[in-house]
Formats: C-alpha cells, sequence, structure tokens
C-alpha cells in the first residue's frame, strides 16, 4: 500500500514541474544556440529516465526490499522539493502566470528562495530527484539521479551566462551575495 502511495505521488508530482516548465522550453529552445539546445534536452532526458528507472524499480522491487520508513522519506523529500520548486516559480513569474522565453527577464529576482541559491527550480527539481531515488535505493537509480544533478548544473551555469549578459553588474553583486548556485553549502 505504502508502495503505491510512492509510486502515485512520484508520478502525479511531477506533472506541474513538466507542465509548467513546457511553456518555456518549447520557445526558448528556438532562440538557443546548438549547445543550450542540447543541454537543455539533455536536463529533460536525465530527470525523465531517471523517474522512470526509480518508478519501474519501486513497482518491482519486494514489498520487504522497501522499509516503510525510508518510503515514508523518500515521500517527504519529494514534497518538500515540491514545495520549494512551487515557491521559486512563484516568486519568478507568480501564480498563474506563464514565463516569456522570447524577451530577458523583466528585472533580477533576489529575493525569496533566490535569496538562498541562484537556481531554486534547479534545486527544488533536484530534491524532487532525489525522493525517488531514496525510495528505489538501487544502484541504477543514484548513478540517474547524479546524471540528473549534472544536467541541472549545466542548465544553471547556461542561465548565468544569460542572466549575466542582461543584468551586467546587478549579476553580479547578486551572485557576489548568493554564493551557492544550485546547492547550499556546496555549488
Amino acid at each position: 500500500m505504502l508502495t503505491t502511495a510512492a509510486l502515485a505521488l512520484f508520478a502525479v508530482g511531477w506533472l506541474p514541474v513538466f507542465a509548467l516548465r513546457s511553456e518555456r522550453f518549447r520557445e526558448r529552445r528556438r532562440r538557443a544556440g546548438p549547445d543550450e539546445r542540447r543541454a537543455m534536452w539533455n536536463a529533460v532526458l536525465a530527470i525523465s529516465v531517471h523517474v522512470t528507472l526509480a518508478e519501474l524499480a519501486l513497482a518491482r522491487a519486494e514489498p520487504a526490499a522497501l522499509p516503510a520508513a525510508r518510503l515514508v522519506t523518500a515521500m517527504l523529500v519529494f514534497v518538500v522539493g515540491l514545495a520549494f520548486w512551487t515557491l521559486g516559480r512563484h516568486t519568478l513569474v507568480g501564480r498563474g502566470r506563464f514565463l516569456d522565453p522570447s524577451t530577458p527577464p523583466p528585472a533580477l529576482v533576489t529575493h525569496g528562495p533566490f535569496a538562498v541559491v541562484r537556481h531554486p527550480l534547479a534545486l527544488g527539481t533536484v530534491i524532487l530527484a532525489l525522493g525517488p531515488a531514496l525510495a528505489a535505493a538501487t544502484p541504477l537509480t543514484w548513478v540517474s539521479f547524479a546524471a540528473a544533478v549534472i544536467a541541472m548544473a549545466r542548465r544553471c551555469l547556461q542561465d548565468e551566462a544569460e542572466l549575466r549578459a542582461v543584468f551586467g553588474g546587478a549579476w553580479e553583486d547578486y551572485a557576489a551575495a548568493t554564493t551557492h548556485r544550485m546547492l547550499p553549502f556546496v555549488w
């Protein structure tokens, strides 16, 4: 029963992330250079493969191999990631609004979760991906989780180059004040 709840949460919980990121993906891809387009696809592919592998590992695991405490912890981690991602998105664009990737951002957002890390949406995505990795806890899901983190980190670097070009000194001041890109106390 707990495994079924975890599978459902992990499947349904990704829907708003993918749905609300897709409005930016298509338009952004049109104006991106080849390297950025490749990195965008790599991030989507890494997250998608990771989620699929974790779901398959959970669905095929023997119930005795999935301790309840680990499943509950994984589900809580996932919910925290979804909450952080949602807070970051609402801070960035407001509730119910879509990003417009065809124009530069109108303002540099430096408050809320953006005061913790420069890329709270990426951090939220990484925490979301950690939930299924904890639940499944197989070598393959840990490798796919690491690939997802690397893909998200690469996207962060590309976003920073664009933000630096748009906001110049204001970006440099923000980056100096908010020293962690995606992982607090790490990077």
